[in-house]
Formats: structure tokens, sequence, C-alpha cells
């Protein structure tokens, strides 16, 4: 099982390094064609887009969890009515999300003083495939097909990368960098939808299995708000309250330091439907808590290290000398991630066990951070030391909470 768990998270890490490194392309390229200012809009649609996975993840996570489970007896019909049961909830949100953001778009570009209203509507048109591939990509997860999974993630990340990249070439702007990511959801979805097959023709589940993926979804979405607003709260709220290039130069310093969290997600992702299952069949599972957290641990301090050292090479090998700005911060703001990508793991472990209590910090903490930085915001550095001061607070109460409750290495027991 260790060895399967390693691969499978060596799978999952060398594809998201790849993916990782074809975002950052995407973003170095257009940071220094548009320069601050306008990269600022592009980075704004960029995080809307994550503010999205407040509900795309929830979905991802329901589907993941209940597939893991009846994947256990190979319960085909249970996993295809869940299936089915998810992909009307995703269409149904997705479309919600669709008229929002297009017919919204011009009190959007008003709010954030953004250039145009157009990124809005692009944007907003190719929602609802986000939220269809993050279904799919539950039903690989909890069947543990990590291969598959991997691919998902490439395909997106190859057709953000050229169409997005080419259409700006081509003079599109940022209409042209938020039509890739439109376009990257789409594709995304074919690949997913076509590789989850073997599954029979399903009806609903029954309403009391539609409660009980309800009631678990909820504390999830708590979950997932809470993240939210703790990854991209700070890059909203400067693009508020700072000028343009300022904001264009924060979203710089945010990308770079949160190379911890996105190269960690792996971890978190292969550690989910594993303990899940493990947990179904009576089985040790809490060792599985401490290697991930030790994985996350030997990846965020050599990245921490570097940004220590060497902050104003990376910042300006990276995005160029215009962002020099905030090179100062950099290790500071990668400091920050690496504490988040420990909680996180804390998070989804109890998550994975369906212990949902513990939401309840992720979200207290990600309204700690707005309220933060909406006082404390003289300074780019006000906004990233509020940030240090709650993610560690946060870790430190996430682990405390999961020792008082006993869990680590005792499975089977009821929620605490």
């Amino acid at each position: 099982m260790k060895r399967s768990i390693a691969s499978a998270s060596l799978i999952l890490m060398i594809s998201m390094t790849v993916v990782n490194a074809g975002n950052y392309v995407y973003n170095l390229i257009l940071g220094r064609w548009l320069g601050p200012a306008l990269f600022a809009d592009v980075s704004l649609i960029i995080t809307l887009l994550l503010v999205v996975t407040f509900i795309t993840a929830p979905l991802q996570i329901t589907t993941a969890r209940y597939i893991a489970i009846h994947s256990v007896d190979q319960d085909l019909a249970a996993m295809a009515s869940i299936h089915k049961l998810m992909q009307r909830v995703g269409l149904a949100i997705g479309l919600v999300l669709l008229a929002i953001f297009t017919l919204g778009a011009p009190a959007w570009k008003a709010f954030f003083q953004a250039e145009s209203a157009i990124p809005f509507m692009i944007f907003g048109l190719a929602l609802p495939f986000s939220l269809l591939q993050g279904v799919e990509r539950g039903v690989l997860q909890g069947q543990t097909r990590f291969g598959i999974l991997a691919i998902t993630y490439q395909v997106e990340m190859w057709t953000r990368l050229l169409l997005g990249i080419g259409l700006v070439a081509l003079g599109f702007s940022i209409s042209g960098a938020v039509m890739g990511i439109s376009l990257s959801f789409v594709a995304t979805w074919l690949v997913a939808r076509l590789a989850v097959s073997g599954l029979p023709k399903a009806v609903l589940p029954v309403r009391k299995i539609q409660v009980e993926l309800g009631l678990f979804a909820l504390p999830v979405l708590v979950s997932q708000l809470g993240q939210i607003l703790i990854n991209n709260s700070d890059v909203l709220l400067v693009r508020r309250f700072f000028p343009a290039t300022q904001a264009g130069q924060y979203a710089a310093l945010a990308l770079i330091g949160r190379i911890v969290f996105f190269a960690t997600w792996s971890v978190v992702t292969t550690m989910f439907p594993i303990v899940a299952q493990k947990h179904k069949k009576g089985e040790a599972h809490g060792y599985l808590l401490w290697l991930s957290l030790g994985i996350v641990a030997g990846i965020s301090l050599p990245v921490v290290g570097l940004t220590t050292l060497f902050p104003n090479q990376i910042v300006t090998l990276l995005f160029g000398k215009q962002y020099l700005g905030v090179a100062g911060l950099l290790w500071l703001y990668a400091l920050a991630t690496s504490l988040y990508a420990m909680a996180n793991v804390v998070v989804n472990y109890r998550l994975s066990l369906g212990a949902t209590k513990s939401t309840g910090f992720v979200i207290a903490a990600g309204v700690c951070q707005v309220l933060g930085i909406i006082l404390f915001h003289a300074s780019l550095a006000q906004v990233v030391w509020v940030q240090v001061a709650i993610m560690s607070t946060l870790f430190i109460i996430l682990l405390g909470y999961d020792l008082m409750a006993n869990r680590v290495a005792k499975p089977g027991l009821p929620d605490q």
C-alpha cells in the first residue's frame, strides 16, 4: 500500500509539476508582455477562476469520497447514481454562475476598476464546463485512477497555454488570455467525460442518499469558502485598495509565493480517497497524515529558503525588473503559503474520514484574513504579515484539534 501511495503520488506530483510550470510560463509571458497594470486585470480573472473553485472543489471532493467508498464493494450502480446526481447539480450551478458573470459584467468592471467588461462575459460562458469537469474528476479521483486524472490537468494547462498565449500574440490582449482560460475548461471536460466509462445507466439516488451527500458537501463548501478567502482575498483586496501597478506587482508576488501550495496539491489529492477507503475497511490510516505533512514540509522548506536567499534574482528572472518592488516580501509570502499548505493537509485528512467540524476553523481564518487586510493595508508588507499571523495560528489550532480528537492512528471512530 505504501508503494502504491508513493507511486500514485509521484505520478500526480510529476504531472502537477509540469502543469504548474506551464501555468507559470503562461503568467510570466503575460506579465512581461502586458506590464504590471494590464497584468493586474488578467490576474483578477485568474483569481476569480480560483474563487469559483469554492463550488467546483466541493463537487469534486464529495463525488470522490462517495465514489471511493462504493468502489470498495465495486457497487457500480451506486457509483453511477452518485455520478448522475452530481452532474445535474454541477450543471444547474454552472448556469447560475453563467448568468451572474455575463449579465453582471458591467458591474464587475466598475467594482474592480477593470479596463473592459468583455473578459468577465467570456469567463462566465465557460463556467458550466468548469463545474462539470470537477464532477468527472471526482469520479476518477474516487476510483484512484490518478494517471488519467493527471492527464486531465495536462489538457487544461496546455489548452490554456497554447491558445491563451497565441490569442494574445495575435493582438487580442486581455480578452485573448481569458478566452484561452475558458476554452481550457471545455477541453478538459470533454477528456474527463470520455475517461469516465464503465458505469451502468443510472437513476437518481433515493432521497436519503441525496440528503447524506448534501450534509457532507455543506461543510466541505464551508471549508472551500475558507480556502478561497485565504488563497485569493488578498489579491482581490489589493486590486481594490492599491494602484494598478502595485496590484500587478503583488499578483506576481502571490503567483511565485503560492508555488508551495500547488506543488503539494498532489499529496492531498492522493491521500484523500486512500484514507477514505482504509477508514471504510477499519484499517489504520493515521500514519498517512504524518507522511503527507512530512512530504509537504520537505517541499516547503527549500522554497522558503530559496526565496529568502535569492529574492531579487527570482523576481527578475521570472517577471523582470519592473516587479522588483515586492522582492523583499517573497520569503514572507512563501512562508504564509507553506503554513496554509500544512493546514490544508490536516483539513482534507479529516474530511476523508467524514469528520467535518474542523472546517469551521478554516472559514474563521478566511474571514479573519479579509478583516485583517481591510484594517491593515497601509502597505503591501502589512498585507503579507496579516497572512503569516493567521496561517500560523490556523495550522497550530488544526493540528492540536486533530490530536485532541484522538484520530491519529485510530480508524473507525465516530466523528468528533
